[in-house]
């Protein structure tokens, strides 16, 4: 009797074990955030998203876009003078002091892993004159370069304003535009950072519970957390493996907790059930009697264990098909139509038979030339 129970008890375990290694690294059947979106950083695939085109405020991972900006647009070994205003902000800070100097570098490392306001302002301040210049030039930025196209910043922190919105999607873009540079993703990495200012001397630690170790996840490379009553909180991490690197943004979750879980479940989803794929240079599509063809390898990322469903728009988008919507993956040149291709040939042929023909009496006319020159030099040395 006791080894029977022993069996059912082992059996039961087991049972428990196959379930759950069954429902581990599936897609999340939901989030407890009201936006998530996970995108490929490498192909720019969304793989999971809810919510993804809702406007909505950001709080603190707003600082991911001032970042990125400072990066690119600023000399991070320029030294910064604190203005009273930068000093004076509310919020989350590394208690600046008005009048003292430091780094741009020390003053976005302060921004990201201590998630200083009075630092964002300090930065914006530092490469565009004014909180105001900053927004405008950050939002031109954004669109240009990560093609955001529902994000609107009007200041470089978070702190909350009606006109101070964006959405996961664009979200994601911002951040896998950014960690395609190297000093930000060595921004983004930190854990600890030694900061030495006027008014505060201590060892920063990362906010983000997954970037410091307190929730082991050992494939993260780098987060951003962010909360304010408004957008309550909201969070980003990056991570990769051997295969992939994905980014994760939340919105709106209404505790830590649950946008740490909802970013475990995505990143096990992520990292585990999709591959990579190119279309080789040359591969023709059709639409109708339109033809395209790809001028260039083309890498899209889709789930392992369903067939990639890739067909051409009228407009030569090469798209994919997952989870019932369409995402681009690439624009696509037309083939040229044949009869204006020909006429197009004949064209070029005729100009180079052209020029064939003229050559001859180009280098008569040259030799005359010279011949020319040299009597006229011999004549006036004559004379």
């Amino acid at each position: 009797m006791k080894k029977l129970l022993i069996a059912i008890i082992l059996l039961l375990i087991t049972s428990q074990t196959a379930f759950a290694e069954a429902e581990e690294n599936q897609k999340p059947s939901m989030l407890f955030s009201q936006s998530g979106v996970m995108i490929d950083t490498d192909t720019g695939t969304i793989l999971y998203s809810k919510n993804a085109k809702r406007r909505m405020s950001p709080a603190s991972i707003t600082k991911i876009a001032t970042a990125i900006y400072a990066v690119e647009k600023g000399d991070l070994n320029s030294m910064v003078t604190i203005s009273k205003e930068a000093a004076d902000t509310e919020g989350s800070s590394v208690y600046l002091l008005e009048g003292e100097q430091m780094t741009l570098k020390q003053l976005v490392s302060g921004m990201m892993i201590n998630s200083g306001n009075d630092a964002a302002v300090a930065i914006a301040e530092h490469i565009d004159g004014s909180v105001d210049s900053f927004s405008k030039n950050l939002n031109e930025f954004l669109s240009e370069k990560a093609g955001v196209k529902n994000t609107h910043f009007n200041n470089p922190h978070g702190l909350y304003s009606k006109d101070h919105y964006t959405t996961a999607e664009d979200m994601a873009l911002i951040t896998s535009y950014a960690m395609k540079n190297d000093s930000f993703r060595e921004l983004f990495s930190l854990k600890e950072f030694d900061w030495m200012g006027e008014g505060w001397e201590t060892t920063l630690f990362n906010h983000h519970k997954m970037v410091k170790g307190e929730i082991v996840y050992p494939e993260v490379t780098g987060g951003k957390n962010g909360y304010v009553d408004e957008s309550k909180h909201t969070l980003v991490t990056t991570a990769s493996n051997d295969d992939f690197s994905v980014a994760v943004v939340l919105l709106k979750a209404q505790s830590k907790k649950a946008a740490y879980q909802d970013t475990s479940a995505l990143l096990d989803y992520g990292l585990n059930q999709f591959s990579h794929h190119i279309i080789p240079k040359g591969e023709t599509f059709s639409i109708g009697e339109k033809e395209f063809f790809t001028d260039r390898e083309i890498e899209y990322t889709s789930p392992i264990d369903k067939e990639a469903e890739i067909s051409v728009a009228p407009d030569g988008g090469l798209v994919y098909l997952m989870d019932g919507k369409e995402q681009l993956i690439g624009e696509l040149p037309a083939v040229p139509d044949k009869k204006e291709q020909k006429e197009a040939d004949q064209v070029e042929s005729g100009l180079v038979k052209s020029q064939l023909v003229l050559y001859p009496v180009y280098l008569y006319l040259g030799l005359l030339l010279i011949a020319g020159t040299a009597v006229l030099r011999k004549k006036i040395s004559a004379e």
